[in-house]
């Protein structure tokens, strides 16, 4: 008789830590979205060019402690990602103003649009 207790008990526990866990998770997630990301890239593969845009959010944000960088010096992170995936000729800083707000875009040449390969460098062997 108590076999037939303790394993739906020990399978609903296990299942109800799951689920809050699950849950938990998820609420992470989405905390940590598209509020917290500093730049967005847009890709134009017909043109070869990644525009680097700055998170908005920062600029007009009802909070008046919180203010986006117009200086544009957080876009410039997005160039290593885009030199090791696509090659980058040249960038260019552009500034604009917005809603009363001067809003930097960081133009990004490309080489291609192509994520190239990454290839393992070959190192030669130690010879003895």
């Amino acid at each position: 008789m108590l076999k037939r207790l303790i394993a739906p008990m020990i399978a609903i526990a296990i299942a109800l830590t799951s689920l809050t866990a699950i849950g938990l998770n998820l609420k992470g997630l989405a905390n940590s979205s598209v509020e917290d990301q500093d730049y967005f890239i847009k890709l134009h593969p017909k043109t070869n060019v990644a525009i680097v845009e700055p998170n908005y959010g920062y600029f007009y944000h009802p909070d008046q402690a919180v203010t986006g960088d117009s200086s544009g010096q957080p876009l410039y992170q997005a160039l290593a990602e885009l030199n090791r995936v696509y090659g980058v000729e040249e960038a260019r800083m552009i500034r604009f103003e917005r809603k009363g707000q001067m809003i930097p875009n960081l133009y990004v040449f490309l080489k291609s649009t192509e994520p190239q390969q990454i290839v393992a460098e070959e190192t030669p062997l130690l010879q003895s």
